[in-house]
């Protein structure tokens, strides 16, 4: 039993030491749509600026989505007040009208790299405000959408 505990406790100190990820979340919407005027907000820390950063975007989106891609734009608010702007598609379907994410039944997830090595400048709080860009008032189908922050290299 105790040999079983101290293995588990290194497991745990290797994993920590070994993780790359600074931010993992995920937004639900409810009832399968997200409304055009209601932005997605993410808020973290960044305490090293030294390192290079991959932010990467998930959806998760059921069959009924219509559309052949998703139009967003992604907003960075830095700890002094800066603000990045960065618009963003996610291709959701094929040419020929199949889904590109991975999926089961009528559940599909995909990631999108939105950042790679990207450098925080400024210690301190950040916020990434999401903003849907689709033409009309609700976009069936979205479930959920996440943001994902991670070091670059280890």
């Amino acid at each position: 039993m105790k040999g079983m505990i101290s293995m588990m406790l290194l497991f745990l100190i290797l994993q920590s030491c070994n993780s790359k990820k600074v931010f993992d979340e995920r937004h639900n919407f409810e009832d399968m749509k997200w409304n055009r005027f209601k932005n997605v907000t993410f808020e973290f820390d960044i305490s090293d600026t030294e390192s290079l950063y991959d932010m990467t975007m998930s959806l998760r989106h059921h069959t009924v989505f219509p559309e052949p891609d998703l139009q967003m734009t992604l907003a960075i608010y830095t700890p002094s007040g800066e603000r990045r702007l960065k618009d963003i598609t996610m291709v959701i379907r094929n040419a020929d009208g199949t889904f590109r994410a991975s999926g089961m039944g009528d559940l599909w997830d995909m990631d999108q790299v939105v950042y790679s090595g990207y450098h925080f400048n400024e210690k301190g709080h950040y916020k990434v405000e999401i903003e849907n860009r689709m033409s009309k008032y609700d976009t069936p189908g979205v479930m959920e959408l996440g943001l994902r922050v991670e070091k670059v290299g280890g």
